[in-house]
């Protein structure tokens, strides 16, 4: 559109805005190079969309918009903001991104989303904006992270890059090499880039992600001894796309003198498009092939990085050289205060502006903070080895491995050096491994913990009492790779329906009341088989729980491709589960398929009623969207939401297959109002649950408000409240809950479910009888809808 076109467009468009007084306006794609003032004028605006023009600078008048929420400028040619800006304090919402001339890095804008609860805080961008640009240089440092299986020669590659030196005897890394390489990108600068060398042990690849971080430049060493180099490039290449966020990567095929192979490189970059290129390497020798042309693709690719060039103020070099100089003093880690003290000392005396650095620093590797746990933000760790070493130190322990990797929190103090990890620092690293998923702590002992990779790798016995004939299998399938973690994070995630049943290294056997589950993994085959025994009723609530976990599992695994595969007890064959949800969409009876010159037949909508409820597989989903479901609410003190969630396992069931909603605190966005979320959400349930426990009867804020709304509803009939009684407590005798102890509690006798053995069965009683309440609501619901 021509320019005078597009900025008469947009006038004509503010004039009707400013007669019907419309909350949203869209002036995105006209091609404006210049906005109208007149903009200033709509002072009823919630919504701006100015995304995809070529606007270089915006009207002071911007800010008289002061009932304005949301601002979207992405995609365009800003290379100012206004001051004006400042004056917007409804602003929720602030999209900046590619408007490259701003200088506003990754770490401070966020994620580019339609969600402003998702996106980072407009005060947060503006005060980076305006605050730390000012006076501000360059930061000209980065991260380069070498990946890969031990023994493919990351550190001689290392060596040979930064100081051109290589030592036929290097010795294999253990946990993490640090290395500072100064890079000349042209123009008189030179970026600091630290290289990370993580050690290749196959126990440690999981502890790689918790440094792989975005905007860095990732190599991804490969070699052809063992002829895994495609599996091996798919491995690592996936963590990069997991953790990287997007990072650039350099694929290196080394030792190319010893093994010479190949990649397909041409479906690798389909599949991973950050990678820039493929380089063929070997260290050895007085030129040693590709490691000059691998240092110039690392120079173009450092010029290039996000953020390379990020403006930092001065007080903030100050910090980030002082805390590297801890670093080097030995010091390990330190606590919140003293890096609010090093901030202030040095001038950065906003919290706001001691967060944002707070993640570059993380980022960089220089102080790790993991601010978004809040059992893990009271420390910023300054040396990523004291992590590594510490968890090599566990994982490596001979009592550990001798148990399985069965340990408890006082074993953990038993390994670990107190001088160099106090107990509150033993338990910090406690709760980092269970954060990624290391280990994970029993369903009765908070301290005590099982890691699966130390599994013994015999199947056991038990695997073999699972006849095909008489059980109702399913299976996953990976067409591009089955990662390593897979299992071990699933049996993090069902650990509760584990307990006293066989956990190997590729396996676990579930048991859920009168049923058993095998999960077992096929690595090479890229595939996982489950086998679910038992009451024909209670086949399909476990496999329904156990795929609910494998698709929490699948989606933190980035870019992870999974398909769902109904077997059928007749015939070795699988049919993937879309296969069959299209055939019974077209009315197809059967399918059809030949095995070892046999035709098999099996019934499409026999083989999907095993695993899918009928009425919901084919609802469209506008009338799925607008279907009113029963809502529950819970009510619990925060100590006990980790024997919530194991209550949440077996609900997910309902949740899933579309009978009811539920909710609890913990899915309140950032940025809402929790208080007024929870009241909002308590006035709404149908099915009110209080999850009493010690805890519970002890916080002044369920006594006070969520008791009490639940109470007053439960009495004008308009919610069924339910006590859940969690363990052993006063409830009963204490005054304060004497409205509720006329109301049925649950389990059965109200026998508190920490009583029962296994414990999962007393969660199980639980959802038994909410899943009659359900089914009733779910009646009276269209009952009501009919009537209306």
């Amino acid at each position: 559109m021509p320019q005078d076109q597009a900025y008469a467009t947009a006038l004509e468009r503010i004039e009707d805005a400013k007669k019907t007084r419309v909350t949203r306006l869209d002036l995105s794609g006209l091609g404006l190079e210049t906005l109208p003032p007149e903009i200033g004028q709509l002072s009823s605006l919630q919504s701006l969309n100015l995304s995809g023009n070529q606007l270089a600078t915006l009207p002071d008048s911007l800010g008289q918009l002061s009932s304005l929420q949301e601002l979207y400028l992405h995609a365009n040619r800003l290379a100012t903001l206004p001051d004006s800006l400042i004056k917007l304090t409804s602003l929720r919402g602030l999209l900046l991104h590619d408007n490259p001339a701003l200088k506003l890095p990754k770490a401070v804008l966020g994620a580019l989303t339609s969600d402003v609860n998702r996106a980072a805080k407009p005060a947060d961008i503006l005060a980076y904006y305006f605050g730390t640009l000012k006076a501000a240089k360059p930061l000209l440092e980065g991260k380069l992270i070498l990946v890969g299986r031990g023994a493919v020669g990351k550190t001689s590659l290392v060596k040979r890059l930064v100081d051109n030196t290589f030592d036929p005897e290097e010795k294999m890394t253990e946990g993490i090499r640090i290395t500072e390489w100064p890079i000349k990108l042209g123009r008189g600068e030179t970026a600091r880039m630290n290289v990370w060398d993580f050690g290749g042990q196959e126990i440690m690849h999981s502890t790689h992600q918790f440094f792989l971080t975005e905007r860095s430049l990732y190599l991804v060493v490969l070699n052809g001894r063992d002829g895994l180099e495609d599996e091996d490039a798919h491995y690592w290449l996936k963590m990069v796309e997991s953790f990287g966020e997007g990072s650039p990567a350099i694929v290196v095929l080394n030792k190319i003198k010893g093994t010479p192979f190949e990649l397909n490189e041409r479906d690798l970059k389909k599949s991973y498009p950050f990678i820039k290129e493929f380089v063929k390497t070997d260290c050895q020798g007085k030129r040693p092939p590709g490691i000059a042309r691998l240092r110039k693709l690392i120079q173009k690719e450092t010029n290039a990085l996000e953020g390379i060039r990020a403006s930092f103020p001065e007080s903030w070099f100050g910090i980030k050289d002082r805390l590297g100089e801890m670093a080097e003093k030995g010091e390990n880690y330190l606590r919140p205060e003293t890096y609010t003290e090093i901030c202030e000392k040095h001038g950065e005396m906003d919290p706001e502006k001691q967060k944002q650095l707070s993640r570059f620093l993380h980022v960089l590797g220089i102080a790790l903070n993991y601010a978004e746990d809040a059992r893990l933000r009271h420390a910023h760790v300054l040396n990523p080895r004291w992590v590594t070493n510490g968890i090599y130190k566990i994982l490596n322990a001979e009592t550990v491995r001798e148990n399985h990797g069965d340990l408890r929190l006082e074993d953990v103090g038993k390994i670990l050096p107190r001088k160099d990890y106090p107990e509150d620092m033993q338990k910090y690293l406690c709760e980092l491994m269970r954060r990624f998923e290391l280990w994970f702590s029993f369903p009765d002992d908070a301290e005590h913990y099982l890691i699966p990779q130390l599994l013994p790798k015999q199947t056991p016995e038990a695997a073999d009492d699972f006849d095909r004939s008489a059980t109702l299998e399913f299976e996953y399938t990976y067409p591009v790779m089955m990662p390593e973690g897979l299992l071990p994070r699933f049996i993090v995630r069902t650990h509760s329906l584990s307990t006293g049943q066989p956990r190997w290294r590729s396996g676990v056997i579930l048991r859920m009341r009168d049923n058993r589950a095998l999960v077992y993994g096929h690595l090479s085959e890229r595939r996982v088989r489950i086998s679910v025994s038992g009451p024909k009723a209670g086949r399909e609530r476990l496999l329904s729980v156990i795929r609910r976990d494998f698709e929490h599992v699948h989606e933190e695994i980035h870019g992870l491709q999974a398909t769902e595969q109904l077997v059928p007890q007749v015939g070795n064959i699988a049919i993937a589960h879309e296969e069959l949800l299209a055939l019974e969409a077209v009315g197809e009876k059967e399918v059809v398929r030949v095995v070892d010159g046999r035709v098999v037949r099996a019934s499409v909508t026999g083989m999907l009623n095993r695993v899918d409820p009928k009425g919901f597989r084919h609802e469209p989903p506008e009338r799925a969207a607008g279907k009113r479901l029963p809502e529950l609410f819970y009510s619990y003190a925060h100590e006990d939401e980790r024997h919530l969630n194991q209550l949440q396992k077996h609900l997910n069931v309902l949740v899933t297959d579309r009978l009811m909603s539920h909710w609890y605190d913990r899915d309140i966005p950032a940025g809402d109002e929790w208080d007024r979320k929870i009241d909002e959400r308590i006035r709404s349930a149908d099915i009110i649950l209080l999850i009493v426990s010690p805890s519970f009867l002890d916080s002044e804020y369920i006594r006070e408000k969520e008791l009490k709304i639940a109470l007053e509803r439960h009495e004008a009939g308009e919610a069924r409240v339910i006590p859940v009684i969690l363990e052993k407590c006063l409830w009963e005798k204490r005054a304060a809950f004497k409205g509720f102890t006329k109301l049925q509690a649950l389990p059965k006798d109200a026998k508190p479910v920490r009583s029962w053995k296994p414990q999962h069965d007393g969660w199980y009683d639980v959802a038994e009888k909410l899943e009659e309440i359900v089914e009733e609501l779910n009646g009276e619901l269209k009952k009501s809808a009919a009537a209306g």
